[in-house]
């Protein structure tokens, strides 16, 4: 099998260290922008901004044009923020391979598209046969180099490749659950960030923890209308990692979405901590998701809770 990720950042350094610590003779192909990045690890096999201590090895292969491999890629690993995920799909949609499996680890709602990632790759990729999945995590990157117990959903149409996957990523430290519907993973992975900015929120403005609960219920009722905007799903399911657990990571956890909350309160505006973001090289999902999600409810007559946080993060 020959496997293909976008990008290489944090959380997909983590990936691929994982990957190839699963499947040690399996050569593992990066594609990546950052001609200082690729140099720096070619000649020292770390990365340049995170994790210092851990060195990738030799089967994973940083590559800065994958023209000349892309039409042999059997697996896909987008592993890119979902801003981006559009523009590189179009650009490779005519070059891909009939029936390549793409496994979506972003978690957003792009603003462009306004649409689960699922239904934006298929509607870039509608003339084209291909297997898509996606893997939600309820983790932290730091926490996947360094083998702490992790979870996982995993949903794919295809049974067969359901179990490739499976096969490659399960370990003694990671355990995938198969999952047997997308909007729960999709749009739980993106609202549980909308969430937990709530609960920050609330702490922030030192309410007890019976208030904050009180907020909690009522956003999980804008929830569901949410998805039902989106999607039409049953009621939320908090036994799948996606939602449940992943709030609890995300709440408490060292998360990029938490700095963002961190950075906005100590009295910056909202160009400064993107800026901020940007210069450390990190993404802040939450925000993104916020903004497409305000553009599905602004004109409805309630859903108070996002219409609030937007007015927050906007003034």
């Amino acid at each position: 099998m020959k496997i293909l990720t976008l990008w290489f950042w944090a959380f997909w350094f983590a990936i691929n260290k994982m990957l190839w610590e699963n499947n040690p003779e399996q050569i593992l192909y990066v594609y990546e922008l950052n001609k200082e990045l690729i140099d720096f690890v070619q000649k020292s096999r770390q990365h340049l901004y995170f994790f210092p201590w851990h060195e990738l090895p030799k089967n994973v292969i940083i590559i800065d044009d994958y023209n000349d491999i892309i039409k042999e890629i059997d697996l896909l690993i987008i592993a890119i923020p979902t801003q981006f995920i559009s523009s590189s799909m179009n650009s490779i949609k005519d070059k891909l391979k009939t029936g390549v499996t793409i496994l979506n680890l972003a978690k957003w709602i792009d603003i462009k598209y306004n649409k689960p990632i699922s239904e934006m790759i298929d509607e870039i990729l509608k003339w084209k046969e291909y297997n898509y999945s996606i893997l939600s995590w309820w983790m932290i990157a730091s926490e996947v180099v360094e083998w702490k117990m992790l979870w996982a959903d995993l949903w794919i149409k295809n049974i067969v490749i359901w179990n490739k996957i499976k096969l490659l990523l399960q370990s003694n430290f990671l355990k995938i659950k198969i999952q047997t519907n997308i909007v729960n993973i999709e749009l739980y992975g993106s609202l549980k960030n909308i969430m937990a900015i709530m609960v920050w929120y609330y702490e922030w403005k030192w309410l007890e923890k019976s208030s904050i609960g009180y907020y909690l219920v009522d956003f999980y009722d804008e929830m569901k209308e949410i998805i039902k905007l989106y999607w039409w799903s049953k009621d939320l399911d908090f036994s799948y990692y996606s939602l449940g657990w992943d709030i609890v990571a995300t709440c408490f956890g060292n998360s990029r979405n938490r700095y963002f909350w961190q950075l906005l309160w100590s009295w910056k505006d909202i160009m400064e901590v993107l800026n901020i973001l940007k210069s450390e090289k990190k993404h802040a999902e939450w925000y993104e998701t916020l903004k497409a999600v305000y553009e599905k409810v602004k004109d409805k007559k309630w859903f108070y809770n996002i219409k609030f946080l937007y007015w927050l993060v906007e003034i």
